[in-house]
């Protein structure tokens, strides 16, 4: 963490404090991790599910949300940062810049595994997976339909109900994070202009954004009824994944903006910190305040997925939030981040590094797994073995994607960081 003087916009109750400038110390271990989550729930889902069922170990899936909020919180920090800028000097942030850095960041490492795993070893789903037999690969093969293929190449087989959920299924999660990123330098433009022309406090004008959107995610979830019973889709299972405009919706940014927003949030506090817009007291604080509410979060969320409640989602998204904030809040302070440092031991490094080769490659290398027999019957044995196997050669498999297309297109991204402010 280093010092960079600056202007501060807002009334500072307590002097600036060192920012946490560059890449944040604990968030890709925490990355990580949660794509491991993810991983784990397919597996025992798909190969164990009365295992699976029995132990609740689904629930560790959740874990994608933090994805979403990681994102809201990464992304949305620079634009507070610059907002925060006195009236006359505060721009957005290029947002040639950040289409260039989202594009490599996703599309490389994405385009090259669906085309492997789609003409190499024809394990990407060619029809919705939910119609399928679970624990097999029925439904899986090459997309050879010119309009399906397309569709899974630009990431947009989400928003077409016939082609949802096909290719590298999980994928579905990338499209709506492009939708997210589309939002944002869209939003900025307002943000700035209203920066420059009222008197609003910057914190106060950046949390308005946050806000907007969990109000846009909260009306998008409480319209599920009317969607649901426009399009005659009331099976919870065939809303939720089956080929239809109902699981459409629900993997729409309508429904799912809060769940970027709380990560918007965090980093509006972030900054209040860094900018010394709150007593030095009151910062100190906030850890142990997120650390304390995040089990009392995690279980009124879990109660409400267990009721099939939409907002559970809304609730295990502010518990993501907390857990950023237990991570970076004592950065933020000028403090030691324990949980940070300890996120950075090189096992935790190197799964947040390949995290999105993980994601993206688990689900195909379980079906390729189970083609050879491979993995284990539906005990709470097998369903280890199978997590442990799965994870291992995902693992090695992410590593050699990660290091031969992924970073190499980040690296070129790099260079064209200075060009654009």
């Amino acid at each position: 963490m280093t010092v960079k003087p600056r202007d501060s916009a807002e009334h500072s109750a307590s002097p600036p404090v060192p920012r946490t400038t560059g890449r944040i110390i604990g968030l890709d271990g925490a990355r990580g991790l949660s794509a491991v989550g993810v991983a784990v729930m397919h597996v025992a889902g798909n190969f164990s599910p009365n295992t699976a069922a029995q132990t609740k170990i689904g629930i560790v899936g959740m874990s994608l949300i933090f994805f979403f909020v990681l994102s809201g919180f990464l992304l949305f920090l620079p634009y507070v940062r610059r907002l925060t800028e006195d009236a006359s000097a505060a721009t957005a942030p290029s947002a040639r810049n950040f289409a260039i850095h989202r594009i490599a960041r996703i599309l490389p490492g994405y385009l090259v595994i669906f085309l492997l795993c789609n003409y190499v070893f024809a394990v990407v789903y060619v029809e919705n997976p939910t119609v399928q037999t679970i624990g097999t690969s029925e439904g899986t093969g090459t997309i050879t339909d010119p309009w399906q293929l397309l569709a899974n190449l630009t990431l947009l087989q989400t928003y077409i109900p016939k082609y949802i959920f096909t290719g590298l299924n999980p994928s579905w999660s990338l499209t709506l994070e492009f939708a997210f990123y589309a939002s944002l330098p869209l939003s900025a433009v307002l943000l700035f202009a209203l920066r420059r022309r009222t008197s609003v406090r910057p914190l106060r004008l950046a949390a308005s954004l946050p806000v907007a959107f969990i109000v846009l995610g909260f009306v998008g979830k409480l319209l599920l009824p009317l969607v649901s019973n426009h399009f005659g889709v009331t099976d919870p299972e065939l809303m939720q994944w089956g080929p239809n405009w109902v699981s459409v919706y629900l993997r729409s940014f309508l429904v799912n903006a809060d769940n970027f927003a709380f990560g918007m949030l965090a980093a509006v506090v972030v900054v209040a910190i860094e900018q010394g817009a709150v007593r030095r007291s009151v910062a100190r604080r906030v850890r142990p305040a997120a650390a304390l509410a995040l089990p009392v979060v995690l279980a009124v969320s879990f109660a409400l997925i267990a009721l099939g409640d939409m907002f559970g989602t809304s609730g295990m998204a502010l518990a993501s939030a907390l857990v950023i904030l237990v991570i970076v809040a004592p950065l933020s302070c000028g403090q030691r981040s324990r949980i940070g440092e300890g996120l950075e031991l090189t096992p935790f490094l190197f799964v947040g590094k390949v995290s999105l080769s993980l994601y993206l490659l688990h689900f195909p290398t379980m079906l390729m797994l189970h083609r050879f027999g491979l993995l284990a019957g539906d005990s709470l044995g097998g369903m280890c073995l199978n997590i442990v196997v799965v994870l291992a050669v995902t693992l090695i498999v992410s590593g050699v994607t990660y290091y031969t297309v992924e970073k190499p297109a980040m690296d070129i991204a790099r260079r064209y960081r200075y060009r654009w402010r």
